[in-house]
């Protein structure tokens, strides 16, 4: 159980970087097309951090670091989502 969990804690580390890279565009293009998928991704990023903790990894404040930004975008995108529903309301 440990072997899989360092796994996939390498995993998730290994891919965290390449993901938030396209987290932006992702983000951008479900907003103007207005589809959901980031939750997804966001979901990904939860899953190894707690990897990360189940395991005892140092590198927790560098995915905490990932999720700081990725929580920062999103809810400039949420805003940006409530100012489209407030527009089309009135």
């Amino acid at each position: 159980m440990v072997e899989l969990g360092e796994w996939l804690k390498d995993l998730g580390l290994a891919i965290i970087p390449y993901s938030f890279a396209f987290y932006l565009p992702t983000r951008w293009l479900e907003y103007i097309w207005r589809q959901g998928y980031s939750r997804f991704v966001k979901a990904i990023w939860y899953f190894a951090l707690g990897m990360v903790y189940v395991t005892g990894g140092i590198e927790a404040n560098y995915v905490v670091m990932y999720i700081c930004f990725i929580e920062a975008i999103d809810l400039c995108f949420q805003q940006l989502e409530v100012q489209r529903k407030r527009q089309n309301n009135n």
